[in-house]
């Protein structure tokens, strides 16, 4: 990664796995043992759920040991990350065939090439991509898609909706926030300039659809919280100086909504945050240019 970028605080990756770890606990309960307590699921989806972020997590590790990678943001880390934000219905052969993938693209192309690319959210639209082709595109577990349960508005902030793996609380997002807040190598403006400018937009096109209720309905959704607290402010794949962030944050913010009513609001963000990160790429890319062409 860039040299500026490896200038990370030890701390700040700490406290991410911490929150990352309770995300993944509570991603289990949901999609694991409450299913499996109302009889949906055998004894064994317990154990299947969890294989997901330990595999990950260990291959990461191997990958790390192998090749001596001592960044603070490892292949350890990006793998737990990538398990967490998957498609639920996403197989365990499939997801370790796409992680292997994923550490070997970071390990061999983006580190050694200095790559900014943000190749999480491109490994994660690619696997979208290939589940939605083979029919097999799904974010509900069975006891969702039963509709046994009439969940309350603060129910689904507190993780009773359908989402990533193991991302569905909301509310533990907004309290991750809040400790990653006062860390200074955490990038706090982007999540609330970006999520700020998101919340202005959906105001707009409520307005304009006549629907106040789909404001209601959007603002919590806890893949965009999570995906802009968590991924978007990664000093691997964001800029540093003021202006790109304001600018890298309006262009993430703005393109949330379009990108979401395209698709769906499970995968509308990460299209927006492979564009942001993409056009911050080519600005770089201008930049060394002309700074060359002047020596």
């Amino acid at each position: 990664m860039n040299r500026l970028h490896k200038k990370i605080s030890f701390s700040l990756v700490g406290k991410l796995y911490c929150l990352l770890f309770l995300i993944t606990i509570y991603g289990w309960y949901k999609n694991a043992y409450i299913p499996y307590i109302n009889h949906f699921y055998p004894f064994s989806h317990l154990i299947l759920i969890a294989l997901y972020p330990v595999s990950a997590f260990l291959i990461g590790a191997l990958f790390d040991y192998i090749f001596k990678n001592k960044c603070p943001y490892n292949n350890k880390f990006y793998g737990l990350l990538f398990s967490l934000i998957i498609p639920i219905s996403t197989n365990i052969c499939v997801f370790l065939i796409s992680l292997t993938i994923m550490l070997f693209i970071n390990t061999f192309v983006i580190t050694k090439k200095d790559w900014d690319l943000n190749f999480i959210v491109l490994s994660k639209i690619l696997l979208v991509i290939y589940l939605y082709f083979i029919k097999n595109y799904n974010y509900a577990n069975l006891l969702e898609e039963s509709n046994l349960f009439v969940y309350s508005y603060l129910d689904s902030i507190f993780g009773a909706n359908t989402s990533g793996l193991f991302i569905s609380n909301t509310f533990i997002s907004i309290l991750s926030l809040i400790v990653l807040f006062f860390d200074i190598y955490y990038k706090k403006e982007i999540p609330l300039y970006s999520y700020g400018i998101y919340l202005l937009s959906l105001v707009f096109y409520s307005f304009y659809i006549g629907n106040m209720g789909f404001i209601l309905n959007n603002m919590f959704s806890s893949t965009i919280i999570f995906v802009l607290i968590f991924i978007a402010p990664l000093s691997s794949f964001s800029p540093y100086s003021k202006k790109r962030i304001v600018f890298y944050s309006f262009l993430l913010g703005i393109s949330i909504l379009p990108f979401s009513l395209l698709t769906n609001f499970f995968e509308g963000i990460y299209f927006s945050l492979i564009l942001a990160n993409l056009v911050i790429i080519f600005l770089n890319l201008v930049q060394i240019s002309l700074i060359k062409r002047k020596i």
